[in-house]
This record gives C-alpha cells, sequence and structure tokens, in this order.
C-alpha cells in the first residue's frame, strides 16, 4: 500500500512539474512575440497585423528565443534573437535579419 501512494505522489510531482514547465514556456513564447511585434512596427514601421510567426524556438541552455517572422505585405522574413528575464521584462532583442540574408546569398553561390 506504501509503494502505491509513493508512485502516485511521485507521479503526480512529476506531471506537475512537466506541465509547469510546457505552460512556461508557451506564455514566454507569446510575450517574445509580442516584443518582436512591438520592435518591428516602432523600427520596420510595419503594422502589427501584417507579421505572421513562422517559427519560435527555445533554446534551453541559452535561455534565449529564436524568433522568425513574416510580413505578409512584402513577404520578407525577419529573424531575432530575444531574452527574457523570469518576470517576462525584455533583457534584450537582436535583430539577425541581415545576417540570415548574407548567409542565403553566400549559399546561392
Amino acid at each position: 500500500m506504501k509503494k502505491i501512494i509513493l508512485f502516485n505522489l511521485l507521479f503526480c510531482i512529476v506531471a506537475v512539474f512537466i506541465a509547469f514547465n510546457y505552460f512556461n514556456i508557451k506564455s514566454r513564447s507569446a510575450v517574445v512575440f509580442n516584443y518582436v511585434e512591438g520592435y518591428m512596427e516602432t523600427n520596420y514601421g510595419i503594422d502589427g497585423e501584417n507579421i505572421i510567426l513562422v517559427e519560435n524556438n527555445f533554446r534551453r541552455g541559452m535561455g534565449l528565443f529564436e524568433i522568425e517572422v513574416k510580413d505578409k505585405v512584402t513577404n520578407t522574413y525577419y529573424f531575432f534573437e530575444v531574452d527574457i528575464r523570469d518576470d517576462y521584462s525584455l533583457i534584450y532583442i537582436r535583430d539577425l535579419s541581415e545576417l540570415h540574408r548574407k548567409n542565403q546569398a553566400d549559399n546561392k553561390r
């Protein structure tokens, strides 16, 4: 009987831990997209309604988000590296769009 109770307790702890991490990453991804959308509206003059999220990756070891967005009007892709704190405040946004465009041009040669 003690083994069943112990197993159920451990299972519940693991399930809560996994669920917390999953929803934490999903909410942080939404906040990162909101920061990128505001950055693009401010610096590029692109309307927020014309921005589509293509890919949003969380780099676990570094705690960074790599996000790729697309402008619907011009079909231009933009790449960003974003770092946020545990309280969802922004540390920095690094625009990597030109670097990606140069790498694509070098690969086509």
